[in-house]
């Protein structure tokens, strides 16, 4: 352990959130609010990326808007209305072009620039070491222009950058902590550290409990931290039309939008295996969800800025004895049952159901078969709120290929092992909120409502988060009484 705090302090000033920026915008995606429209998440969000002001001194506020096809003029029309006063689009699908002074030199003369949504991989096999990407640093770390951008363009601007054109799922770490699905296209790891680099010592991920993607970034980090003996990055999940507004003087950076913002870190108390073929395991992760009204310092880590109607959150012991032998199996839908409560998401809308099995795992609500591809993100945002109404419970999400069992004689401990079938095994998530020291509710309707209004994202402050498989392999089981991991 004091290994891994030497490494945090040795890298302390690495943790530092940004360069020389003015200010840097990061959004999980989705599509933007109409042109006067104050009251969109874009709104919010967008407008501050202006906040630099004319660093070019022609008197002037010009956005540059990058991408790698053709776009229309709609983006820039909408930073016009926020204020610009001049924005356009710069398309750049070659390398060759990237270099080309006639197309890319317009971009020196932004006071900010937004890379939109794409292909991140493309983003990184198209413009790193190009002239474009020298100009982009120009703007944003030489003159301390704003820099922004939405899904692909904001995974493009973490250090640690996902960007090997690969479409990895959760699902894929979870069965396989060294997935090729982590590798680029080109060979190599998927994850780059020689590419924009303007949020440093984190990866970022996007559209990220809109499609299930916790499992994702876990094996991310567990990727890059191996790749680059880096403990210490943080991993920051965006979710769909929600980002950060971040002021680099500051290192404080403030959730805005519909959703939630993640904040992922290696604790003191974290372990993390990648085994060859089989599920990845990652223990005592530390995780904050932040919705619109809290604020994170990125240097320091810790809460900068809570809503006034965040609740404080004390956990108040061990719960009730749970008896009798029972398996749950992540292939079977009806499985989920045998948890104490049962969650609904759409199309049926939000509800906390009590279970009627027995036997029954007490204090702890889950989901099987929980990253079905129709409706991963459902379930990942309905878990953290389900979580909300019920913080003393664990939340366990189960998919196809793992199982979860106890026996009549330690009925408290879940051990982890392979489900029945064809499937491969897969690790099962478990989300801990009895660390956690504060909650609260986004106050905007969820993107994977229902359309009811009945479900909203949920944030947390210290989370603890598990993957774990495989107890025949490592010994470690889940104690859903305690909230602890044995041995």
């Amino acid at each position: 352990m004091s290994k891994f705090w030497s490494v945090v302090l040795g890298l302390s000033l690495l943790a530092l959130p940004c360069r020389a920026q003015s200010v840097v915008m990061l959004s999980g995606g989705g599509s933007e609010g109409d042109i006067g429209d104050t009251t969109s998440w874009s709104y919010r969000l967008y407008r501050h990326l202006l906040d630099g002001g004319d660093v070019n001194g022609d008197g002037q506020i010009t956005v540059a808007v990058i991408a790698d096809s053709s776009q229309s003029n709609f983006i820039p029309l909408y930073f016009q209305w926020l204020g610009a006063s001049a924005a356009f689009n710069v398309i750049v699908p070659s390398r060759a072009q990237a270099n080309d002074p006639a197309v890319v030199d317009v971009v020196r003369t932004a006071d900010a620039i937004f890379i939109k949504g794409g292909d991140q991989g493309r983003y990184y096999d198209l413009w790193n070491g190009t002239r474009l990407e020298e100009n982009i640093r120009y703007v944003a770390q030489t003159r301390g222009g704003g820099i922004g951008g939405t899904s692909a363009g904001a995974m493009s601007l973490s250090e640690f950058a996902f960007a090997g054109s690969q479409d990895l799922i959760s699902l894929d770490v979870l069965q396989n902590a060294q997935t090729p699905y982590l590798d680029d296209t080109d060979g190599g790891s998927g994850i780059h550290t020689d590419f924009l680099g303007m949020v440093a010592n984190t990866v970022v991920d996007s559209h990220f409990h809109d499609r299930g993607r916790l499992g994702r970034l876990l094996g991310i980090m567990a990727r890059a931290s191996a790749d680059n003996a880096r403990p210490t990055l943080l991993g920051i999940g965006l979710s769909d039309k929600t980002g950060l507004w971040l002021v680099p003087a500051t290192g404080v950076a403030r959730v805005l939008g519909v959703g939630s913002v993640s904040f992922l870190q290696q604790t003191a108390a974290s372990v993390v295996r990648r085994p060859v073929g089989a599920p990845l395991f990652m223990s005592n992760v530390r995780v904050d969800v932040l919705v619109e009204g809290w604020a994170y310092d990125l240097g320091t880590r810790t809460i900068a800025q809570s809503p006034t109607d965040a609740l404080p959150l004390t956990f108040p012991g061990s719960g009730a004895a749970n008896s009798g032998a029972l398996t749950i199996r992540g292939t079977s839908p009806t499985a989920d049952r045998a948890f104490a409560l049962t969650a609904t998401y759409a199309p049926q809308g939000y509800a906390a159901v009590p279970t009627t099995a027995s036997p029954f795992v007490r204090d702890a609500v889950g989901f099987t078969d929980a990253l079905d591809s129709e409706s991963r993100g459902a379930i990942e945002e309905t878990i953290f709120r389900a979580l909300y109404d019920a913080p003393t419970y664990s939340g366990l999400l189960v998919p196809i290929g793992a199982a979860l069992s106890r026996t009549s004689t330690a009925p408290d401990a879940l051990a982890f092992s392979r489900a029945m079938g064809t499937f491969p095994e897969a690790a099962a998530i478990v989300i801990d909120p009895s660390t956690a020291t504060a909650r609260s509710l986004s106050p905007y309707t969820s993107n994977l409502d229902a359309g009811n209004g009945s479900l909203r994202a949920a944030a947390f402050v210290n989370l603890r988060v598990h993957v774990l498989g495989q107890t025949a392999v490592w010994g470690t089981t889940y104690n859903t009484r305690t909230h602890a991991l044995q041995p």
